[in-house]
């Protein structure tokens, strides 16, 4: 358990449940202890960013070697979707029906928005929007808005429909590739929450392509070496891009970062 300036640890078990336990704990000296946000109103941003930071530290001390190093959040995300227990995060930490909702709520969802965060703005921005919104925000008892308008200020993408629909709402992503014919791919969004898209072609003479799909409602791009797309409105569910070359495969999101529901429909391969 964590207090300012002092923690207790379990000093059994194994090193890399010690280890973890300690960065987690160590972490928790900047969220929630100096930034100060209200644990019991906004639970997720305490435990949640906690997690992603110690989980990234975690990567990188022990070198673990993981592309994703918050892969754990992910499944424990997906479990509690497939649950049908699922609360919004704007409830309070001693108001869930099921404490198993709060825990992933508050540590892995919490998580993930910084982790996916990244996905939408870039991994430059999102440690950019961290470093800014801890020395605007130290001592001052941020709320979710305070950061959400930190990594606008900082990344120049609109992001109020990120935090509605992830915070507010359990509204969840699903994006599938319909369809390829020739040149042609037809992507479908079969979920209730919109995201933008990096989108990965690998053509039939053995040469690959990453693209980018912006989400129109972010009023921007983020910084990206893909080729950049047409905006995606929210309101169509379907998206049609062509290429100059036959297509063999299309695959969604190749880094893993957004969390779609069901990852089986993001691969397509043509036979």
């Amino acid at each position: 358990m964590e207090y300012a300036m002092c923690t207790l640890i379990n000093g059994e078990g194994r090193f890399g449940n010690l280890v973890g336990t300690t960065a987690h704990e160590f972490a928790h000296s900047w969220f929630q202890f100096l930034l100060a946000t209200n644990e019991a109103k906004h639970e997720w941003m305490d435990e949640g960013f906690t997690s992603y930071i110690s989980d990234k530290a975690m990567n990188d001390i022990l070198q673990q070697g993981k592309k994703n190093p918050f892969e754990d959040a992910y499944r424990g995300y997906n479990y509690l979707v497939k649950s049908g227990v699922e609360e919004p995060q704007t409830t309070y930490a001693d108001r869930y029906k099921y404490n198993m909702a709060y825990g992933i709520s508050a540590y892995s969802k919490g998580e993930i928005f910084l982790a996916q965060l990244g996905y939408i703005i870039g991994e430059e921005n999102l440690a950019k929007t961290l470093t800014k919104y801890f020395e605007d925000f130290k001592f001052k008892h941020p709320t979710p808005n305070d950061f959400k308008r930190t990594a606008e200020k900082v990344s120049g993408i609109q992001l109020d429909w990120y935090l509605n629909y992830w915070t507010q709402t359990t509204n969840t992503i699903d994006y599938a590739i319909s369809s390829i014919t020739d040149t042609t791919v037809v992507l479908e969004n079969m979920g209730s929450m919109p995201m933008p898209l990096d989108v990965r072609v690998t053509y039939t003479d053995g040469t690959s392509e990453d693209l980018y799909i912006p989400l129109r409602m972010m009023l921007g791009t983020k910084p990206t070496s893909a080729k950049v797309l047409e905006s995606w409105p929210w309101v169509q569910p379907t998206y049609t891009f062509t290429t100059e070359k036959n297509i063999k495969s299309v695959e969604i999101d190749p880094s893993k970062l957004m969390a779609d529901i069901d990852s089986s429909n993001n691969m397509l391969e043509v036979n």
